[in-house]
């Protein structure tokens, strides 16, 4: 199942780091922090941008396949991997929220996938696998 990109992530990284923004300029701290702060805040949302939303990046999710409890992830550099699930996946009609285990990372791997990052029929597939499994 392929994955490209969604203009609705894109947009609601855009609205939360202009909010991060925000909330740091309101803030009664020193000019130094806030320009640290302020470009904290920039270089989080070029990486998210380019890693989730184009998929520029090596490690940025290209496609996924489930197969009954694991997933199966293509990567932009072509190295593929396969990780478990874990207990905490979050799937609606509006987005998934995938939590997966890979072999030989310690931490689970989180990824959001929106409806429009996808073919409509291959969305509602994957949801209803995903809250079959």
């Amino acid at each position: 199942m392929a994955i490209k990109s969604s203009l609705i992530f894109a947009a609601l990284l855009l609205f939360m780091h202009a909010a991060a923004a925000a909330s740091v300029y309101l803030t009664s701290i020193t000019l130094p922090v806030k320009l640290a702060l302020f470009l904290l805040i920039t270089f989080s949302l070029v990486y998210h941008l380019a890693r989730d939303v184009l998929l520029l990046l090596p490690e940025s999710w290209c496609g996924v396949t489930h197969v009954t409890g694991s997933l199966s992830i293509a990567t932009r550099d072509g190295k593929g991997c396969i990780g478990q699930l874990e207990n905490r996946i979050v799937v609606s009609p509006y987005f998934i929220v995938l939590r997966v285990r890979v072999e030989g990372r310690r931490l689970p791997v989180s990824r959001v996938i929106f409806p429009d990052a996808m073919e409509a029929g291959i969305f509602r597939k994957l949801c209803v696998q995903l809250k079959h499994s």
